[in-house]
């Protein structure tokens, strides 16, 4: 694809592919636990898998696909740096560097989300 094009998938995949993996992720990883730790619920597991299988499974999803996209905005980048400059040129440039911020700081967010299935209780009862 060309990454001048106003309608770049690459680039446009960089800049927003990142936060809506990132929001799906929050969604469903508080959908995974208020359906998991229902009082119907028998041994808070969902599907055969433990809740903290599903927020493992969910966060590495939302981490390939915001890599994903990063990488995509990366190769854009460079592929853009052998044209020459133009008004398309500035556009695609500020929509790479985008993409490669919003990838940088979304997969350390994502990263982030790895420790509460790691070290915190999923399910606790309130007295």
């Amino acid at each position: 694809m060309d990454p001048l094009s106003a309608r770049s998938f690459p680039l446009w995949f960089g800049v927003l592919a990142p936060p809506l993996a990132w929001g799906a992720h929050l969604l469903l990883g508080d959908l995974i636990f208020e359906l998991g730790c229902a009082p119907g619920v028998r041994g808070h597991t969902l599907a055969g898998l433990s809740l903290e299988t599903w927020a493992l499974i969910q966060t590495l999803v939302a981490g390939v696909i915001i890599a994903a996209a990063g990488l995509l905005a990366a190769a854009a980048w460079r592929r853009i740096q052998t044209i020459s400059n133009g008004t398309a040129w500035n556009r695609a440039h500020a929509l790479a560097l985008a993409g490669m911020a919003s990838g940088a700081i979304y997969l350390v967010l994502i990263a982030y989300g790895l420790l509460a299935p790691l070290f915190l209780n999923g399910c606790t009862t309130s007295p």
